[in-house]
């Protein structure tokens, strides 16, 4: 007996009969429980087997105490409740889930009325319906059949309690305040344990509901974060408000273009995986570099990269910031050349071209959909590009206007451009 209860080593919890008495309860506890039960089924069905399984102990404590007792109706009666208390696990081992708890909250309430009036108003057996009108509320989820079987208790309760008054018990037990006493422990006992697992179980759906919660936060913030490096935080916020976002036209802008000159040269010299990563590195540190400047990222199309300042935010600086950010790109594009060029690898040449006037942004389609402008300033742009020179910041005469006064320029003249005439174009040489 020693070796089964505790090994030399190990603690009381970890002896063989606790393991045993655990795979015991483990195993009725998940009679009937399939996988396509939901959460709440399983927990439901636990329960319940958990209780008849109590219930059945309990049976069996008053079948070996009152066996070849004088009094033969309670070992009868005893004998009976044990019988009945295992019917709801073979429902439940058949999927009969419902008729299972039918079946013991019925059988309940039948049994303690009748034991409530066969041992007598003294034994206090009555106030086990009061227990039993919550059982109810653990076993099923709509609120009329919580509400019958609560009333059917209290009904039966009032009944053993204030009628039934001149029936005698034929079923006699202890009487007096001891007998009442035990009675109300056994009561409290049992609304404790239903208090504590209404308590449990409430807790455990707070705290999967907080999990829940702080996942839904963390993946908000993931989508916020994705969105907004789609688009502009004014835009995005638009759009999850109203679900559309509106075109707008704004007055000034300044717009920038960049293209890599031979870039179809380099993709013959470079590997797919290389030419994609080398890209990286310049749009990367192209990103960087605008964000310090506040200018707005629109797009890239192939080599070709589109940046423009003054909106969605509109502002008085545009120019001059979108110039100050080409200066910068053109000084990085200068180190990476250096650089390369003393370990003999092929380096990228880049023309710049800006332009300011007036556009109209916002965002078309349903799918895979981009913050975008349009008009001729956007088209004039691409040609002060196409027009410029590498290792060259060309702007155009409207820009010029906006910036003579904080940065050196040296006039080109006037150029044709496709669908604008000529125009006066400047480089723009450093700051004064």
């Amino acid at each position: 007996m020693r070796i089964l209860l505790k090994k030399p080593g190990t603690s009381y919890l970890h002896s063989a009969l606790v393991r045993w008495c655990r795979k015991v309860w483990t195993g009725v506890t998940a009679v009937g429980i399939t996988g396509e039960l939901t959460l709440w089924q399983r927990k439901r069905i636990r329960l319940l087997n958990g209780i008849c399984f109590f219930s059945i102990l309990a049976c069996c404590g008053y079948v070996i105490t009152w066996s070849g007792s004088v009094r033969g109706v309670i070992f009868w009666q005893s004998l009976q409740a044990l019988f009945m208390v295992t019917i709801p696990i073979i429902l439940n081992y058949y999927r009969r889930y419902s008729a299972a708890c039918h079946f013991f909250c019925i059988y309940n309430l039948i049994c303690f009325t009748f034991f409530a009036i066969a041992s007598g108003k003294g034994y206090g057996a009555e106030y086990f319906l009061i227990a039993n009108s919550l059982l109810p509320m653990l076993l099923f989820k709509e609120l009329r059949v919580m509400a019958v079987y609560f009333f059917l208790n209290l009904l039966f309760f009032g009944l053993c309690k204030y009628g039934f008054t001149v029936i005698i018990p034929f079923l006699p037990g202890p009487t007096g305040n001891s007998a009442l006493g035990l009675s109300m422990i056994m009561v409290f006992f049992l609304l404790f344990l239903i208090v504590y697992y209404f308590k449990s179980e409430n807790a455990h759906q707070e705290e999967l509901l907080e999990n829940k919660n702080r996942k839904l936060v963390s993946e908000k913030q993931k989508s916020d974060e994705l969105l907004l490096n789609i688009l502009p935080e004014e835009t995005a916020g638009e759009l999850k408000e109203t679900g559309n976002v509106r075109a707008k036209r704004f007055e000034m802008v300044t717009v920038m273009f960049t293209d890599f000159k031979g870039f179809t040269n380099m993709t013959e010299m470079l590997s797919s995986v290389q030419l994609v990563k080398e890209i990286d590195q310049y749009y990367s540190a192209f990103d960087y570099i605008i964000s310090q400047y506040g200018i707005e990222k629109i797009k890239t199309i192939g080599d070709a990269y589109m940046c423009a300042g003054g909106l969605p935010r509109v502002n008085s600086t545009h120019p001059q910031d979108v110039i100050g950010a080409a200066l910068a790109i053109r000084d990085y594009i200068d180190d990476r050349r250096k650089e390369k060029s003393q370990r003999g690898e092929p380096y990228f040449e880049l023309r710049i071209g800006i332009h300011t006037g007036p556009v109209v942004a916002g965002i078309v389609g349903i799918e895979k959909f981009a913050y975008d402008i349009w008009g001729s300033t956007v088209n004039t742009a691409a040609s002060m590009e196409s027009l410029g020179e590498v290792r060259k910041v060309n702007i155009s005469g409207d820009t010029y206007v906006h910036v003579k006064d904080y940065f050196r320029c040296t006039y080109r003249g006037k150029i044709a451009v496709k669908h604008e005439g000529a125009i006066d174009m400047y480089f723009v040489e450093g700051k004064l």
